[in-house]
């Protein structure tokens, strides 16, 4: 193996990325399998693990108040602003979708004050063996400027990102749907010069990309983000605020899953906002 370990593993990112893009099964497919693999290839290189910055309250509330013009930057600051406030892997804010963004979902349970916020759905988590599910909360900022829950209903619109009448979380909310549309699609040019979503999700890179390009579009040298920034930020903005370890489970995932937290139910929505709270919007 000639090449250094950071360029193989560099490959091999690629190639995997390459196989999903056209949704065939990657070469190391395993849960938690390639990451094993790439860590072994670091230690016998000798290459440490690239520290990567967490995405700061400052740069949530810039990101909140700016108004990108093209598609793909309005797509990048929404992925980075939803992944980041909800706690998000890469992996995770590219298998959402459109039926996954539950707007007024605790009006029914908590009532009119809760009117204006949104639930995520995420389905599939990999401390969420039972798929039992989470649902971070993203609640309505007091600076109408920086109000994320319309900013995402906007973005829907533009995009055209509608929940189908026929959508299969009706019947099977832990399966993924067949019809409704990726919440952060690939953009495709039309014969008019524009770009119109495409039915394809972005892949992880995708992702990972477009975060580092809302984050330069800061001002900000991006070299040190990336995908995980948006998560690490959210718990680090969680933390410091002094949101409860067990709530901020119900939101990000996080840690061992231990006996209790199967049994949690709150009583009221108002502390899964805790976490968006923390923000400051």
């Amino acid at each position: 193996m000639a090449a250094p370990g950071g360029r193989v593993v560099s490959d091999w990112i690629a190639i995997q990325s390459r196989h999903r893009s056209f949704r065939l099964i990657p070469p190391i497919a395993g849960p938690g399998e390639f990451r094993k693999w790439r860590r072994s290839q670091l230690s016998i290189s000798g290459g440490p693990t690239r520290f990567k910055l967490p995405i700061t309250r400052r740069m949530v509330v810039a990101l909140a108040e700016s108004r990108p013009s093209s598609l793909r930057a309005i797509r990048d600051k929404m992925s980075a602003l939803v992944g980041t406030i909800c706690c998000l892997r890469a992996s995770e804010i590219a298998q959402l979708q459109a039926c996954d963004v539950l707007f007024d979902h605790h009006v029914a349970c908590g009532g009119s004050e809760f009117r204006g916020t949104a639930a995520v759905r995420i389905i599939r988590r990999k401390n969420d063996p039972e798929r039992r599910g989470h649902w971070p909360v993203i609640g309505v900022a007091r600076d109408p400027r920086r109000r994320v829950v319309f900013q995402l209903r906007t973005y829907m619109r533009l995009l055209k990102l509608r929940v189908h009448l026929r959508c299969g979380k009706q019947s099977r909310p832990g399966a993924r749907c067949q019809i409704c549309p990726p919440l952060f699609p690939r953009l495709r040019a039309t014969s008019h010069g524009r770009f119109r979503a495409a039915s394809e999700s972005c892949t992880r890179q995708m992702i990972s990309d477009g975060i580092k390009r809302a984050v330069s579009s800061l001002g900000i040298d991006a070299a040190q983000f990336s995908a995980i920034s948006a998560r690490k930020g959210g718990l680090s903005t969680a933390i410091e605020a002094g949101v409860s370890e067990e709530v901020l489970y119900l939101q990000s995932g996080h840690g061992l899953q231990r006996a209790g937290r199967t049994y949690m139910h709150l009583r009221s929505p108002a502390r899964l906002l805790s976490t968006f709270e923390s923000f400051r919007l």
